[in-house]
């Protein structure tokens, strides 16, 4: 007889059953096991009643949990220590319906640690049906706006588009920023840089900062006066040029840094993708990896706390083991008089402590090698992060020097800031190991968003002392419109909106950019025409769902909900009223994309006669947006017109292709249902294409190899595909014939095949081709060398970045961490 604990993943599962020991049996959920059907799944007249399900996929789980809680002696329940997890735990409840006599508890596992665990299992719980509530009112509001406002969406533009209650919002703040974007007038300013030269060397720029006692226009900050166009400059310079300088102003005073509070969700997540260039989906999966459980060598331990939170409090224990480190590592100078102690905004749950690693003495270098890049890097930022928030501030003295020169009536004054740094503080921790590979990114995050630009490395100084101007530039500049959203801002902005809640930011993301309401552009999201459209149709039909007070308001009543202090039925029934009365007046009012919306403009093709000129329509087809004219449908055969016209244009590549089938050149790049390629400017006449890669350049044609295809006898073919080129036979896909590059390495795990394979993003990595028999995967190259430290018989290539250094080529063992040159 054993006691049965249930946790959402195998992986942790592992873990946790080396800790336990005897007498336990852990068995994993696989996440959720039950949801709403495809139907709504909500009655709405008895109370807002969830019609749950099992999924087919997992009704073996259950089976499974069902049979084993029949034997046990008591069930426990461990399932992630958040709102999502405690409904989990309800739901795992509800299916498995264990005997009456079988006693059940709740356990939190905030740490996968010996200690994290034994103090969990000490203190168990039961289910916190507010916390349930809080998290059924989520889903059942999600269902309902996004299953009844997507049916207005087919309605009105097309069958199978959605609308999300939360996802909406963060495109619609895409699109806003879109049309800041659009509607931005850039206004010219001309900034003027001097280079001195002091009695000492070196020289340095100052900046004209100040002309009549008045800030000039140095950025999109608009000031009362500028150097407007290039008129103004030359004369300004002209003048300076002619003047004499000293040294006005001279002052040195001390500059404090202090360090960032430990992480919470939303902050790892803009961290990573700002230093790291990690996605917050990658982050998110990473950080659950570090949490759940990594074998480094004494089997598998969580190396950081629970990864979703959004309070940046550190457990007292956690805070002394710490400050403790920090003096042995770095000496009690570093080491402020007072634990410094950090606290969350106001509407944080604080339901649980900051994200850091489980034993601050566990450091990054210790962990070299038995990590996947990602996670290494991930969690030296977390490990840097919680030791950096405990240490001394950064000193630094500051020194500011001020020239002037009249110009005319006025006075023109240059300014330089310059900065030497008297003591590290926390900036040591950050420079422990600039080798490391993340190292370049967290260097980065050591300047403050206070730091100054254009700070200059100063000779010393006196007062009255005589300054020679060497160079003087004027350079043309122009006012900036806002940035697009990056996933870091765009978190940034979610969070500080209050929209959604840190742990569904990496959804909501997908999500937006799944239904093609928003692309990626050089690293920035950009809506889709179709998401600007859909968006200006929500906010017509639905302008209180898409306002972000409402939605943040409806993350309040959630919490609200947690607290005790709302219903679940009371918020559900203030929540539909109003919203049934929208999705009526939607039904009725919203523009119907299906019939098409007037543009206003002429058609080009016959807007122009004097009887029956046709206007455009903006519509919708199986290819996206389009516009159309009104004659398309004329009664009489001579007034119709077929004049179409993409609505989102491609950015094409410089070099278009020929048609292949009648010459003609450029061919126009169209976005087809499968992706982008070229087609004759002489379509319907010439049906010449050319395949085309996702950004849109043309795709060689099939090469031939000369080799037969070990299956059907035909030919290889060299062939470009989605993620790049390989070799097929050139009956692809219907022989699926594909070859492989094997490795002179086999594989360590099962003796087969290595072959280079591409992630989603494109990023190489090497895997075993007896997948998936075998999960074996690596990120560097493995070549025949053998680790000269503990002979293993292969090595990895691997390419190291040191900072202001060029890169230079390494052979690293998976096993042991060495690492030599490449000879």
């Amino acid at each position: 007889m054993t006691k049965l604990v249930i946790v959402e993943s195998p992986s942790k599962a592992k873990t946790i059953t080396k800790y336990l020991g005897k007498g336990y049996k852990v068995m994993a959920s696989v996440g959720h096991i039950r949801d709403l059907p495809r139907k709504l799944g909500v009655d709405i007249e008895n109370g807002f009643q969830e019609e749950y399900e099992i999924s087919p996929a997992k009704e073996k789980v259950v089976k499974e949990l069902k049979a084993a809680a029949k034997t046990a002696t008591e069930l426990v329940l461990a399932t992630d220590p958040d709102r999502e997890g405690e409904a989990i735990s309800w739901h795992l409840l509800e299916a498995i319906k264990p005997p009456k006599t079988l006693p059940v508890s709740r356990v939190l596992f905030n740490e996968i640690t010996p200690a994290g665990i034994a103090k969990a299992m000490a203190a168990p719980t039961i289910i916190n049906k507010k916390l349930v509530d809080a998290q059924r009112a989520r889903r059942v509001l999600d269902r309902l706006v996004g299953y009844k406002v997507s049916q207005v969406l087919w309605d009105k533009v097309r069958r199978g588009l959605s609308a999300g209650r939360v996802q909406s919002v963060a495109a619609r703040i895409i699109v806003d920023r879109e049309r800041e974007i659009l509607a931005f007038n850039p206004v010219e300013y001309w900034v003027l840089k001097g280079r001195f030269a002091a009695k000492l060397p070196p020289s340095f720029w100052m900046k004209l900062v100040k002309l009549g006692g008045q800030p000039l226009q140095l950025g999109n900050k608009e000031t009362k006066r500028r150097v407007a166009d290039a008129v103004q400059a030359k004369d300004l310079k002209a003048q300076l040029e002619k003047a004499a300088y000293t040294v006005t102003g001279l002052e040195t005073k001390e500059k404090k840094r202090n360090p960032a509070a430990p992480f919470t969700t939303a902050k790892l997540q803009q961290e990573s993708a700002q230093k790291l260039k990690m996605s917050v989906s990658r982050t998110m999966q990473n950080a659950q990896r570090l949490y759940e459980g990594v074998d480094f060598g004494e089997g598998p331990v969580g190396l950081i706390t629970y990864m979703r939170t959004d309070s940046p409090r550190l457990a007292p224990e956690a805070v002394e083991a710490t400050r403790t480190f920090i003096g042995e590592k770095y000496g009690q100078e570093y080491l402020p008089a007072k634990a410094r102690i950090f606290t969350g905004k106001a509407g944080a749950q604080d339901a649980h402590e900051a994200i850091r690693p489980t034993d601050i003495t566990r450091t990054p270098e210790s962990l070299r090698g038995h990590l996947e890049p990602d996670q290494f890097r991930l969690y030296a930022l977390i490990w840097r992060r919680t030791m950096a928030c405990q240490m001394e501030a950064a000193r630094f003295d500051e020194t500011v020097v001020q020239t002037e020169a009249p110009v005319g009536k006025d006075t023109a004054l240059f300014e330089a800031k310059g900065e030497i740094e008297r003591f590290p503080g926390w900036l040591a921790v950050y420079r422990a190991d600039k080798t490391e590979e993340d190292a370049e990114g967290i260097a980065d995050a050591t300047k403050g968003d206070e730091e100054d630009e254009d700070e200059a490395l100063l000779p010393a100084l006196k007062l009255g002392e005589a300054l020679k101007l060497e160079q003087l530039d004027a350079d043309q500049q122009f006012t900036k419109p806002p940035a697009r959203f990056n996933e870091a801002t765009l978190v940034k902005e979610l969070e500080e909106d209050g929209i959604g809640r840190p742990s569904t930011y990496a959804s909501i993301i997908s999500t937006i950019q799944d239904r093609d309401y928003v692309k990626k552009h050089e690293g920035r999201f950009k809506p889709t025409e179709l998401g600007m459209v859909v968006t200006d149709l929500l906010i017509q039909g639905f302008p209180r769902l898409l306002d972000t007070k409402y939605t943040s308001g409806m993350e309040g009543n959630l919490d609200l909900i947690e607290v005790g202090k709302l219903t679940f039925k009371k918020a559900m029934t203030d929540f539909y009223g109003p919203f049934e009365q929208a999705l009526a007046a939607a039904g009725q009012d919203m523009q119907n994309l299906k019939a098409g919306v007037p543009t206003g403009e002429k058609c080009p093709k016959c807007g122009d006669r004097k009887k029956h000129p046709g206007t455009l329509l903006k519509r919708i087809g199986r290819n996206g947006l389009f516009v159309g004219c009104t004659n398309y449908s004329a009664e009489l055969e001579k007034d119709k017109c077929d004049y179409t016209a993409d609505l989102e244009k491609m950015e094409e590549p410089e070099d278009a292709p020929e048609c292949p089938l009648c010459g003609t050149t450029p061919m126009n790049l169209r976005k087809g249902q499968w992706g982008p390629f070229w087609a004759c400017p002489n379509y319907p006449k010439c049906k010449g294409i050319v395949k085309a890669d996702p950004k849109g350049i043309p795709v060689p044609p099939d090469e031939p190899t000369g080799e037969t295809c070990p299956n059907c006898g035909k030919g290889f073919v060299k062939r470009h595909g989605r993620y790049g080129e390989f070799v097929c036979c050139i009956d692809y896909p219907t022989c699926k014939t594909v070859k492989k590059e094997i490795l002179a390495v086999p594989c360590p795990k099962c003796g087969g095949g290595l072959s280079p394979r591409k992630t989603r993003f494109g990023k190489v990595f090497y895997g075993c081709t007896n997948y998936p028999k075998c999960d074996f995967t690596a990120w560097d190259k493995p070549v025949p060398v053998t680790c000269p430290a503990c002979k293993n018989p292969s090595m990895g290539e691997k390419t190291r970045k040191p900072r202001g250094k060029d890169p230079i080529q390494v052979l690293l063992c998976p096993k042991c961490g060495h690492e030599e040159p490449m000879g």
